[in-house]
């Protein structure tokens, strides 16, 4: 079940954030004013993804960040900070509350650290009334998004994204499926980015793929079908993730 969990937190991080945060549930059933855990599982996976050869890593890699949001009137926790033996290293948010240089600073700690959230103004509070969701993600994306890419490019790190998923999945590395599909996801969840199949830098045909967790599945498959050496992302603000996946059924299952 653990296992499953992880695989379904990280085939879907692709195309949406993977919630890994502690849950509002769990512990007191009020706020403290101080909040940690442990950071030991997540970093092994780190550090078991960051271990991969260097041509494994060329083409994609293991991206990590936290986020926060927050119901309207509500403000940020006062701070978020790792604590290990002694040290304390502040996380820095971006005017997003999004974490910048979290996988650095996951690396940098032991594995003996904390992740602790400092929120006195919420103490007491009810757990279910915190009022914001803070989310922990941990996925594997393309490294260079300039809007075009070779299917030669495309097909490496689907093979080096799967390689980092059973690094994750340890000695059940056999559960991990086939990565033969590129997630295409951008900052507008009601407006995908489009894409188009291209031979020799010219478009030949729009690729639609199929409409998950906001973003499109596209096999590389469709692109070899049309004669074509390449993809182009359109995305209106310039901005996507590009990520290694399975196809849509192995998606569904890991979800269900």
């Amino acid at each position: 079940a653990a296992l499953a969990t992880a695989l379904l937190a990280s085939l879907t991080a692709g195309l949406a954030p993977a919630a890994l945060a502690q849950s509002s549930e769990e512990g007191p059933k009020t706020i403290p004013a101080e909040s940690c855990f442990p950071i030991e599982g997540i970093r092994k996976t780190l550090v078991k993804m960051e271990s991969l050869k260097e041509s494994r890593r060329d083409t994609v890699q293991a991206t990590m960040g936290l986020s926060f949001e927050l119901e309207p009137g509500e403000a940020m926790p006062e701070r978020l900070e790792f604590r290990d033996a002694g040290r304390v290293l502040p996380v820095v948010l971006n005017a997003d509350n999004e974490s910048v240089g979290l996988k650095e600073q996951m690396l940098e700690v032991s594995e003996a650290a904390e992740l602790c959230n400092v929120d006195p103004a919420r103490e007491g509070r009810l757990r279910g009334d915190r009022g914001y969701t803070q989310s922990f993600s941990l996925a594997v994306r393309f490294i260079d998004t300039p809007g075009t890419h070779t299917l030669e490019a495309l097909q490496d790190g689907t093979k080096d994204g799967r390689a980092h998923y059973k690094k994750m999945a340890g000695a059940m590395g056999f559960m991990v499926p086939k990565f033969d599909h590129v997630a295409v996801a951008g900052n507008d969840d009601d407006a995908p980015p489009r894409l188009f199949a291209t031979r020799n830098g010219q478009d030949v045909g729009e690729l639609t793929g199929q409409l998950m967790n906001n973003g499109r599945l596209v096999p590389l498959d469709a692109i070899e079908e049309m004669d074509a050496d390449g993809l182009r992302v359109d995305a209106p603000d310039g901005y996507y993730r590009l990520s290694p996946s399975p196809d849509a059924k192995t998606v569904e299952k890991f979800m269900n």
